[in-house]
């Protein structure tokens, strides 16, 4: 910054004492022409230190402003004619620059110590017990056949004792019969209430022996097919020759069935009682000799 010397600081402000003792005879401003290069410049009352300077090339400077109280007001000025004064709404205030590039992501941070174990939760109470399976279809198994039991012989007329003949020869003993096929288990009847106590007959004879009985057995199956839904179905399988022997029973789906009677219903046929929750085929099979 350059300032103007002595000589001239004395003429300017002469010139400005000499201006205001001159009585104005009309409203005018003060002028004050500075030499090039020079300017008009106002001191403290000491003299040693300016407080406001206009140059000549229009620069105006307040050498004291850095050191005044702060302020929260701002000062703008006019273009055209440099007037001062404060700033409208907004000024000051540039657009909004581009946002900046993304930071790099930091390091991750050191694992924090593992907190402490929480206390047990409380036990819950036992689930109610699941409903019991159905009990399993019978296996179907064919009894035997008991072989036939020869004719009683007739019983002779008692004749005079005559005498006692010699003892004859021992005859050959025959050759046993095959053993019979065994048949499978049939279902165990209900027990039959205990009848009385009948006398005691007299000892009849001896009847002939009968014919040995043959160890072929030929069983013949014949069933029934019906359809249970939701409630009890009895179907029932009938030999179209000869008498039953054994019988079973057969359901479609286990899990929602239940084989309540399996029995022989008479001499040629087999009955079974369903038991179904939904719709299910149901069997009845029949052994026939």
């Amino acid at each position: 910054m350059k300032y103007l010397s002595q000589p001239l600081r004395l003429v300017a402000a002469l010139s400005a004492a000499y201006a205001l003792q001159v009585p104005m005879a009309f409203s005018a401003d003060i002028s004050a022409t500075v030499p090039s290069g020079g300017g008009f410049v106002v001191k403290d009352a000491s003299g040693a230190h300016e407080r406001f300077k206009v140059q000549d090339n229009g620069e105006v400077l307040v050498p004291g402003i850095s050191s005044a109280p702060a302020n929260g007001q701002l000062t703008c000025f006019d273009g055209p004619s440099g007037r001062l004064g404060p700033c409208a709404a907004g000024a000051g205030s540039g657009p909004t620059g581009a946002t900046g590039p993304i930071g790099a992501t930091g390091a991750t941070g050191a694992t924090g110590a593992q907190g402490a174990t929480g206390a047990a939760g409380v036990t819950g109470a036992t689930g109610a017990a699941g409903p019991t399976g159905p009990t399993g279809a019978t296996g179907a198994g064919a009894t035997g056949a008991t072989g036939a039991t020869g004719p009683a012989g007739a019983t002779g007329a008692i004749g005079a004792t005559g005498p006692t003949g010699a003892t004859g020869a021992t005859g050959l003993t025959g050759a046993p019969g095959p053993a019979g096929v065994n048949g499978a288990q049939g279902p165990t009847g209900a027990t039959g209430a205990v009848g009385a106590t009948g006398a005691t007959g007299a000892i009849g004879p001896t009847g002939a022996t009968g014919p040995a009985g043959s160890a072929t057995i030929s069983l013949t199956e014949t069933n029934a097919t019906d359809t249970c839904s939701g409630g009890t179905k009895a179907v029932t399988a009938t030999c179209s020759a000869g008498s039953v022997v054994s019988g079973g029973c057969e359901v479609s789906n286990v899990a929602d069935s239940l084989i309540a009677v399996s029995k022989r219903a008479s001499a040629n046929s087999w009955t079974c009682t369903f038991s179904c929750g939904a719709a299910n085929t149901v069997h009845t099979y029949a052994y026939c000799q």
